[in-house]
């Protein structure tokens, strides 16, 4: 058998490995708060769907709760109303429930992997060698729990993972074929406008991060054939840019403008605001936690800092290219973090940059990371590559080895949904500390009211029953 063959088998079975146990740890994690009244939407959702594009919002001045996000409620609605009900032909209604989260989850990480791949080594066939080995580079990165905090682009809600990572890996879709053609100089083709000229309207309005990533990424994109233009004339400026870049990112930005006037009418935690000034002062603390927090992000940037030590040292043919990539995605991270203070205040995130407000900059550093590493396990001599990989191999066994945990995180949420599915009291109490579909105790039934509903049009229970936490 090959050296090639073996290594093939290897990555793949380390591969399945991984995303199986991620898998049972998606299935091992409680569903946390807000999924109710998204699924059936409360009072505070139900604007949203009356109004999705916010058009009625701009003629009557009257603010409601996330005016810019319907494709994100939506998706959350559709697929929980429906996607358990499937589910219950083959397994128990409450099983079904964590079924459907986990596969949700488990998508959204593969969706993100496989793109990943794609982007850094620029060929969309899962079975070839070049595909498998920049996916398992960049896979242990995805934790589940681990240094998840800091690093999390799943997210333990359910909801949040409809919010954040979903619509980013989204996005990531749209500006692929934007991506190959600066990079590869392969050319937008037709087909890519079957799932790109949708997504025009879908990504604006998908989850609070997006828009800002769109303006700014398209920025820098024309910023940089700007650069590139000869003697940096208008002229020449935009006879450089492709007329495919006029056609999908001028309308999409325009889009994302109006999101974000729409955002404007938001009447999530408006009397909890702060001022920009104090925003801005809890930035360096933020991102200062962000970093350092935990293993996960200074590891990460230290084997970045290691290749591009390794690769402006050796000066390998296409070396330009990769450093003119970091020097993109620096500018972006620190336009990104330099407008998050205008994206509001929310109490549960006080620094103003969490895992999740920072997610565009960590995939971006991921994809870094990976295409770095890739680049010199290609390029180095035989030697050297033997000592670099057995660095890469620790690296990514400290990362492995990290997310070993998550098994049995929801044991409680089941019982007392067990309980309840067997109970025939009209209120059933459950232990103190024992969150079931939300984030912390509660210990008024009444306020139970929308969980209880769900629960019961999940089949869990054959009528509708509140439920609350002992003191």
């Amino acid at each position: 058998m090959t050296k090639n063959r073996l290594l093939l088998i290897f990555v793949g079975i380390f591969l399945i490995s991984d995303f199986t146990f991620s898998f049972i740890q998606y299935n091992n994690t409680p569903l946390f708060g807000d999924l109710a009244g998204h699924v059936i939407p409360d009072k505070l959702i139900q604007p949203v769907f009356d109004d999705p594009f916010g058009f009625q919002l701009l003629m009557t001045g009257e603010m409601h709760s996330n005016p810019n996000r319907f494709f994100a409620h939506l998706a959350v609605a559709e697929y929980f109303q429906h996607i358990p009900l499937w589910l219950q032909k083959c397994v128990t209604p409450i099983n079904s429930v964590y079924l459907a989260s986990a596969i949700a989850k488990l998508v959204v990480q593969l969706l993100c992997i496989y793109l990943l791949a794609f982007f850094i080594g620029g060929s969309a066939n899962p079975s070839k060698k070049n595909f498998l080995i920049t996916a398992t580079i960049v896979a242990p990165l995805f934790q589940v729990y681990g240094y998840w905090s800091r690093m999390g682009i799943v997210d333990k809600s359910v909801v949040y993972t409809f919010f954040y990572a979903l619509p980013l890996v989204l996005l990531m879709l749209f500006f692929l074929p934007v991506f190959n053609r600066l990079v590869h100089r392969r050319k937008i083709k037709a087909v890519h406008y079957f799932f790109m000229v949708p997504l025009i309207v879908i990504l604006p309005l998908s989850g609070p991060l997006i828009p800002a990533v769109i303006l700014i990424a398209s920025f820098l994109i024309f910023l940089d054939f700007l650069i590139r233009s000869e003697n940096r004339n208008p002229i020449s400026f935009f006879k450089s840019v492709p007329n495919s870049f006029y056609i999908l990112l001028i309308p999409i930005n325009l889009w994302s403008l109006y999101s974000l006037f729409l955002g404007l009418y938001n009447s999530n935690y408006s009397a909890e605001m702060i001022s920009l000034g104090e925003r801005f002062a809890r930035l360096p603390e933020g991102l200062f936690s962000q970093v350092f927090h935990s293993l996960g992000f200074p590891l990460m940037l230290l084997f970045i800092a290691i290749n591009i030590y390794l690769i402006k040292k050796n000066k390998f043919s296409g070396s330009e290219k990769l450093m003119r990539i970091i020097m993109w995605i620096g500018l972006f991270a620190l336009l990104y973090i330099l407008l998050l203070p205008f994206g509001g205040y929310r109490p549960y995130r006080p620094r103003i940059i969490r895992y999740d407000t920072f997610m565009p900059v960590t995939i971006a550093l991921i994809y870094f990371f990976g295409a770095s590493t890739f680049f010199l396990i290609t390029r180095l001599r035989e030697k050297r590559k033997r000592n670099y990989i057995a660095g890469l191999v620790l690296m990514l066994l400290t990362f492995t080895f990290s997310d070993l945990e998550g098994i049995g995180e929801n044991s409680c949420e089941k019982m007392a949904l067990k309980k309840m599915e067997n109970s025939s009291e009209k209120a059933v109490a459950v232990p103190k500390d024992c969150f079931v579909l939300d984030w912390g105790n509660n210990f008024e039934p009444e306020k139970t009211e929308k969980a209880a509903e769900l629960i019961h049009y999940w089949n869990i229970t054959s009528e509708k029953k509140l439920y609350y936490n002992r003191r």
